[in-house]
């Protein structure tokens, strides 16, 4: 008896679970138009070309060469990803304009 209470149960559990499913479904599609079994179809797919007419964006240069960089920060060019990162912090919060810092030093 025990068995066929919790076999029953589950079978309800899994029901909820289907009907969720379904419930999401639906609401994706009428918000999209797509299902969700479509989107994922979609986002699996390898990336397409552009259309035509289209370009991407443009590949952008480094606003300073990676050694003014560490210069800014008091670093030499070994320094570790902790190192710039500490470093980091303490600038910002030295020069933050909200904490009294000099507005026009932020500023390269």
């Amino acid at each position: 008896m025990a068995r066929r209470k919790r076999k029953t149960e589950l079978q309800d559990a899994f029901d909820a679970i289907a009907g969720f499913r379904d419930l999401v479904d639906e609401t994706c599609e009428r918000l999209t138009g797509k299902s969700v079994a479509a989107w994922l179809k979609e986002f699996q797919q390898q990336p397409q070309e552009l259309p035509q007419g289209e370009q991407a964006a443009p590949q952008q240069e480094p606003a300073m060469p990676l050694a003014d960089a560490y210069a800014v920060l008091g670093l030499p060019q070994t320094a570790s990803p902790e190192e710039v990162k500490r470093n980091y912090k303490h600038l910002a919060a030295v020069f933050h304009p909200d904490k009294g810092g000099y507005t026009e030093a932020m500023i390269l």
